[in-house]
């Protein structure tokens, strides 16, 4: 296939222009009217709230969070990692939704009683 110079030109320039207004369209943010784009990108995802963690290994701390999924609340519990090999949240843990919470704090509650009554 024989290609001119001006055929690659032109080829190279359309090219930069999908690139530019791929470019143009990422930064632009949706807001609504009185918003300032930072204010909109708070609202759109909302901050996860750490609301505890417990030290289980050297290496590996249960975080507790609450967080918003598909716009439901939930607390996250996470097994993270601190090791040479990888920094951050594993596969091992659940999620709670809001609603089932107190159904976990009653458990939580029994299973410390039935403990302390077996010692």
């Amino acid at each position: 296939m024989n290609i001119s110079g001006d055929d690659l030109k032109a080829k190279k320039s359309g090219i930069k222009n999908i690139e530019q207004s791929v470019e143009e369209e990422s930064v632009e943010e949706e807001t609504t009217e009185g918003e300032t784009p930072e204010e909109s990108r708070e609202e759109a995802q909302p901050k996860d709230v750490k609301l505890g963690e417990i030290q289980l290994k050297e290496s590996s701390v249960l975080v507790i969070k609450k967080t918003t999924y598909n716009g439901n609340d939930r607390i996250d519990f996470r097994v993270w990692l601190n090791s040479a090999k990888y920094k951050g949240p594993t596969r091992q843990g659940f999620t709670l939704p809001m609603d089932k919470i107190n159904n976990f704090m009653k458990i939580v509650e029994d299973m410390k009683k039935k403990l302390e009554k077996s010692q």
